[in-house]
């Protein structure tokens, strides 16, 4: 299911979809209510600036359907939170090629989290000066939930998944999903430099 408003870029999306070796039927929806009745699907590409917030009832039946989602996030684009939740992937519209597209596919279809290159890459880039304020701005523009402070901290202490799940009586699989949406919201493409940007901003305290 498609949630792209640009009809140019829904286009673009269409015929890469058609180019890749992967047996798929596109819907396209405009409403974020047309979701109640994608029960069966296996993947919503969602364009970050498409739909608004996901209704309770709409959010509860993503997981009880386990309904992936890729997110196409524009460069400065911010993704609201309630989908940042549910996300399985993000890629970065200025990455999206036909083989990009693949891969966060195949990624999203395996149960890996997907970010796409250049996402990872911007925490990386961006100069910060120190003693001018950016340091603790950004940290206000980064919300974490309680669960997923939680996962931080014990990855932080150096458990792996497996130890995290069992340290806080969830699923493997939870645990990957939450590691997943921190390295997203922190802009980092592994653990280590994740824990590094949260010490960094102050969002973890060791």
């Amino acid at each position: 299911m498609l949630a792209i408003q640009d009809d140019i870029r829904r286009y673009s999306i269409e015929g890469m979809l058609r180019s890749l070796d992967i047996q798929f039927a596109v819907q396209f929806i405009t409403d974020v209510e047309d979701l109640s009745t994608f029960c069966n699907g296996q993947l919503i590409i969602l364009s970050s600036d498409a739909l608004g917030s996901v209704p309770d009832e709409i959010a509860e039946k993503l997981r009880i359907h386990n309904t992936n989602v890729l997110i196409l996030v524009n460069s400065t684009g911010v993704v609201e939170q309630s989908w940042v939740d549910h996300a399985n992937g993000f890629l970065g519209w200025e990455d999206l090629r036909p083989e990009t597209l693949r891969e966060a596919i195949v990624d999203v279809k395996a149960g890996r989290f997907h970010v796409s290159a250049t996402l990872a890459r911007r925490s990386v880039t961006a100069p910060e000066q120190a003693g001018d304020g950016t340091t603790s701005k950004r940290a206000s523009m980064i919300a974490l939930t309680a669960r997923e402070e939680q996962v931080l901290r014990l990855i932080a202490e150096g458990l792996s998944n497996r130890q995290v799940a069992r340290s806080l009586s969830i699923s493997e699989h939870g645990v990957k999903r939450a590691v997943g949406i921190i390295l997203a919201k922190l802009n980092c493409p592994n653990r280590t430099l994740a824990v590094v940007r949260a010490i960094e901003l102050e969002l973890l305290v060791m």
